[in-house]
């Protein structure tokens, strides 16, 4: 895997650029430079452009919050509802993403 995955619990709200109003919560449970992992009681299909806004707290225990386009690349079913991933359209970067980039780049330097 070229970009590790973190593990990082927040809250998040996912929601199609494709159906106006069509948009649930979610648990965040990982992230990397290309995408997450989430929770959800419901789901959208594999394929649905999202709109996804992120509220976590930095390594420094501040709120932060991110919002970032992606798609959903796969959905399985789970105990609780769904398990999500969402590849991002652009790779988090610090120009577009400053909080969630320093929150990754922070948490790769303390784990080496």
């Amino acid at each position: 895997r070229g970009f590790p995955r973190i593990q990082l619990t927040g809250a998040a709200l996912l929601a199609s650029r494709r159906e106006a109003g069509r948009a649930f919560t979610a648990v965040l449970d990982n992230v990397n430079r290309l995408g997450a992992g989430f929770q959800a009681k419901e789901s959208f299909t594999p394929g649905e452009p999202v709109r996804v806004s992120l509220a976590f707290l930095s390594q420094q225990g501040e709120d932060e919050k991110e919002t970032l386009a992606g798609r959903v690349a796969w959905v399985r079913p789970w105990e609780r509802g769904f398990l999500m991933g969402v590849v991002w359209d652009r790779s988090v970067a610090r120009a577009a993403n400053p909080r969630l980039a320093s929150y990754l780049a922070d948490t790769l330097k303390d784990a080496s």
